[in-house]
């Protein structure tokens, strides 16, 4: 089943890793072992280790800095301009027309289904409420027209469209080069990332820093939060998205978790730590939120049902679009959120 035949399938030059990158202790253990399972542009195996100081999970044996852009083709998700639409409605809108009925029978059924799903969200809302969504919307209201957002891995032009509208003046940074110009033919500014990019921004200028699923792509993300930490200005906000290395579904699929997303992910970092690093950088106010999400742990069995040859590689990402199968797991999202093991977490700190 597997197709190692795009291009870029040569095995990359490596660095292995001694220490943790995070508190140079020399204690580590094996993590997982994994290779490019998203795009399958090489069968190349990396190790990631976990520190047993500091806890952090980290590719040990890993790209060169300079050869991991083999791992981004053009197709990657997030620098698709369709992708950020889809996150801004109905997380199931994608899949509904999954299920278009044939017959009064399934009309039916499916109405049914519907109320009692209905039913089901309104009791769960009311015994887990979500205090995410509200914060969100909060940090995301610029507090004055023309205060300056910048979105730190920005990859395509959809969200700075839609922060535009919304009264931000919207900055870009991105590893791309293409997807840079694309950002900058849609009207925005937009920096190519670079050891001198942050001298193209003012220090004390930004108001809301946005780092969505960015933090683990970096091969030095202290260094990032700290230049970060001199453009925001004193009470600016900074948002973190982050894949959960101690969530239920990396405890559950192990190298088959849809989160590991080798070799992309550099680093990944438990809550913990992730707070302590942040404090370490002077940030302050930090909150942290675990997401009500199923959608990893059904691309999770997709690999699984891939590696036993009863799903195409193509169809792996597309369990997520599985309706019914997300509302049946949904208690269980909720318990993981609840009980801090959900499959990604979100932090809102502060200068």
């Amino acid at each position: 089943m597997k197709n190692f035949d795009r291009p870029n399938s040569l095995p990359v030059e490596t660095e292995e890793l001694k220490s943790c990158p995070n508190c140079q202790s020399h204690d580590l253990r094996i993590w997982r072992r994994g290779y490019d399972r998203l795009h399958e542009l090489s069968q190349q195996e990396f190790i990631y280790s976990q520190c047993q100081t500091c806890n952090l999970v980290f590719l040990s044996s890993r790209p060169l800095e300079k050869e991991i852009h083999h791992f981004y083709p053009e197709d990657y998700d997030p620098y698709q301009a369709n992708q950020f639409q889809a996150s801004l409605s109905d997380p199931d809108s994608a899949s509904r027309n999954l299920f278009k009925a044939k017959s009064w029978l399934k009309t039916i059924s499916k109405k049914i289904l519907t109320k009692i799903f209905k039913l089901y969200k309104s009791v769960a809302n009311s015994i887990f409420p979500e205090s995410f969504e509200e914060q969100y919307q909060k940090i995301y209201e610029p507090s004055e027209a023309g205060a300056t957002l910048l979105d730190f891995g920005c990859g395509s032009e959809q969200f700075l469209d839609v922060a535009q509208e919304k009264g931000w003046n919207p900055i870009g940074i991105d590893f791309s080069e293409r997807v840079v110009e694309g950002v900058r033919d849609r009207g925005h500014q937009a920096l190519l990332m670079s050891p001198q990019v942050w001298d193209e921004i003012e220090d004390e200028s930004l108001d809301l820093v946005r780092m969505h699923h960015v933090l683990e792509h970096l091969y030095r993300p202290k260094e990032d939060l700290e230049a970060i930490y001199a453009k925001m200005k004193p009470g600016a906000k900074l948002h973190i998205a982050v894949p959960n290395p101690d969530g239920i579904s990396s405890r559950i699929f192990r190298s088959n978790w849809w989160g590991l997303e080798c070799p992309r992910h550099i680093m990944l970092y438990p809550p913990v730590l992730l707070e302590k690093i942040l404090i370490d950088t002077k940030y302050s106010q930090i909150e942290t939120f675990y997401r009500t999400i199923v959608k990893d742990f059904l691309r999770s069995c997709g690999y699984v049902l891939y590696d036993l040859g009863l799903i195409n590689h193509d169809q792996v990402g597309k369990m997520a679009q599985r309706r019914y199968l997300t509302a049946l797991l949904d208690p269980l999202a909720r318990l993981a959120s609840a009980f801090a093991v959900a499959d990604r977490f979100d932090v809102f700190c502060e200068k």
